[in-house]
């Protein structure tokens, strides 16, 4: 068989995995060719690297699979949004901030039931726009109540470079951010966030530092 035939029965090996979660065991048929040479070659090699994964699975393997994917559909859509939406955020973390999250779960999940029920309750009361800035990690998290009211109302196209600038600022320009968000009146927020981005990376530490003591 041709390693273009090969390639695309490995992808569709994938899309059969998620497409018959709720089956049983052996319900393992395989969909139509997939048009590999048409996807984007990023698509190519992750479908191609997740077939190669899977067939190596046991049956049992697969099983659990399947069972995990039905669980999954199971979820509301709203629980779904946020899990993904978690998956995601920690995916972009800082290695260092991977790292102190793994040391927290490890705590939590020794603590007693009622004070981890406790923990879970104060996060619930959070507002939600503090709930989301602790997906930013430990760091940003817990400078986020002084620094959200100046990317609350952020457009999405924003979200990335802003969050890339917070996490290459240092600690002293973090509170300068916090200092002039406090001071700048809601309708001229967004005019100084964007003043801000617009500072090339090297000079935004200055330029912060000016504004708040000059």
């Amino acid at each position: 068989m041709p390693s273009s035939e090969r390639a695309r029965h490995r992808a569709g090996r994938v899309f059969a995995l998620l497409a018959l979660a709720g089956a049983g065991a052996g319900a393992w048929a395989l969909p139509p060719a997939l048009p590999l040479d048409r996807l984007p070659e990023a698509d190519r090699a992750r479908l191609t690297a997740r077939a190669a994964q899977l067939a190596t699975m046991s049956p049992d393997e697969r099983d659990a699979l399947v069972a995990r994917r039905a669980a999954w559909a199971a979820l509301p859509a709203a629980e779904r949004a946020r899990r993904r939406l978690a998956f995601e955020a920690v995916s972009d973390l800082p290695e260092a901030d991977r790292a102190r999250l793994q040391q927290a779960a490890a705590y939590f999940a020794g603590l007693p039931e009622d004070e981890q029920q406790a923990l879970r309750l104060r996060f619930e009361q959070l507002d939600q726009g503090l709930r989301r800035g602790w997906l930013l990690g430990p760091t940003l998290g817990a400078e986020w109540p002084q620094l959200h009211a100046l990317f609350a109302a952020m457009p999405e196209a924003q979200r990335a470079p802003a969050i890339a600038a917070l996490r290459a600022a240092s600690p002293q320009a973090r509170a300068d951010l916090a200092v002039l968000a406090q001071r700048t009146p809601p309708q001229d927020r967004d005019a100084l966030r964007r003043q801000w981005l617009a500072v090339p990376a090297p000079e935004r530490d200055a330029w912060l530092r000016a504004r708040v003591a000059p």
